[in-house]
């Protein structure tokens, strides 16, 4: 591709701090990496992997994140400078541990832009899909403008791309149940300017679930505004904006009238959002078995201290926080203290990969297993005794014994099931 050749300079946007990177680009490194193409059906992407099969699921995925994006903008990159992306995993993880990597490249033929993956488990932790969007965006603010060498520019505001990003995880995976009420019942109602001066990437896990649920209820306002489509538009025509701030998000949706009114509506969607009908937990089976499957998808077949220690072993105990964070909303309640266990654990070991704690993973694991199996054995019980009860029941013969000089039993415990027992229960 002639492009190549006449690449200048490599502006590099790191997705999680947002911090502009210069450096020179080597055009025979990046033809060696990019020997493989495919592109997508609508021409939009193009996808270079020397592995088949992880070149379509980069493809598939950047197909799904382009239609979350076209709920919100209409615009879309053209044929003619399709986003690049470019499947680096085996190349060293760039510094500072990001996975996905989005970049803006200016060439003599314009603006090129492109989202380098050095980490697979980007695919199933949504960490791509972001990198995607975050492209995506960056192609809409500065396509009419493209940046220059030495000139800052503008990132997309994290929420937007949160929002987006979480839209798509709940798409695939469900709402954590609870997480809405835990905003509610913080203490304090959720400042919307504070809101949207928080940065994403600093936030510990708990907190990132938070802002998450916070960032999919605004972007839900603002597809519910009269502007809807053309509101975004308007947002994205001046990419010098401040992404912090509320007055460039009014002046896109001038029916949102003031900062008040947006909050309140944000408010409002929060609230209602916490009043979802799922409250009820999952059982100790379905949290065993999503439990299991949470550190499948992390340790490959390794324990966790060797996936750990293990390249991108830090941004996998990340993810996997975030993921045991999410199921602690919705677990049976006796799952909670060992959900919590894990996830201290996993929190340690992202920046401590070799602190000591297979003796604790141990120990965990063993309780674990007593729980479950002490769970089967309440539920078998549970269930033989309803099974005798009716059949008991329907015998019309049966009458049940009693004791009328029993001696009586003053204990708490036997006080309530007497009074159980006196209203037929």
């Amino acid at each position: 591709m002639a492009w190549k050749r006449r690449v200048l300079i490599l502006l590099a946007v790191c997705l999680s701090g947002g911090v502009l990177l210069l450096s020179t680009a080597s055009v025979r490194a990046a033809e060696t990496s990019l020997a493989v193409a495919s592109s997508s059906q609508g021409g939009v992407f193009v996808a270079f992997s020397q592995d088949r099969d992880l070149r379509n699921r980069i493809l598939r995925a950047a197909d799904d994140a382009l239609l979350e994006w076209g709920k919100i903008h209409d615009t879309q990159a053209g044929t003619a400078a399709p986003i690049i992306l470019n499947d680096k995993t085996r190349s060293a993880m760039p510094r500072g541990g990001s996975a996905v990597v989005p970049l803006i490249f200016e060439t003599e033929a314009g603006m090129k832009v492109q989202v380098d993956l050095y980490d697979e488990a980007a695919l199933r932790s949504g960490g791509f899909d972001a990198g995607v969007l975050s492209a995506l965006a960056l192609h809409a603010m500065h396509r009419d403008e493209p940046p220059r060498a030495g000139k800052a520019f503008s990132m997309p505001p994290p929420w937007l791309i949160e929002g987006l990003t979480e839209e798509l995880r709940r798409s695939r995976d469900g709402m954590p149940d609870g997480v809405y009420s835990a905003l509610i019942q913080s203490g304090r109602p959720p400042e919307l300017a504070a809101f949207l001066r928080q940065k994403p990437e600093i936030l510990d896990a708990a907190s990132l679930i938070l802002y998450r649920a916070q960032a999919v209820s605004l972007l839900r306002v603002l597809k519910k505004a009269n502007e809807s489509k053309k509101g975004f538009v308007a947002l994205f025509s001046d990419p010098s904006f401040p992404s912090g701030e509320v007055d460039p998000i009014i002046s896109a949706f001038p029916s949102l009238r003031s900062e008040s009114e947006l909050s309140k509506l944000w408010t409002l969607m929060i609230a209602r959002s916490s009043m979802l009908p799922r409250m009820a937990s999952l059982t100790v089976e379905q949290s065993e078995r999503e439990l299991v499957d949470i550190l499948k998808s992390v340790n490959g077949g390794q324990s966790l201290p060797e996936a750990a220690k293990a390249r991108g072993g830090a941004f996998l105990m990340r993810e996997c926080t975030v993921r045991l964070f999410n199921l602690e909303f919705r677990a049976h309640p006796l799952f909670h203290p060992l959900l919590e266990e894990y996830r201290n654990i996993v929190t340690r070991l992202a920046s401590k990969p070799k602190a000591p704690v297979s003796s604790k993973i141990q120990e965990l694991e063993n309780t674990r297993m007593l729980l479950v199996e002490r769970s089967r054995k309440i539920a078998d019980y549970l269930n033989w005794f309803e099974v005798t009860q009716l059949d008991e029941a329907e015998n019309p013969h049966y009458q049940p014994s009693r004791t009328p000089d029993a001696i009586p039993r003053n204990n708490p415990y036997s006080l309530y099931l007497d009074s159980l027992e006196a209203r037929g229960w």
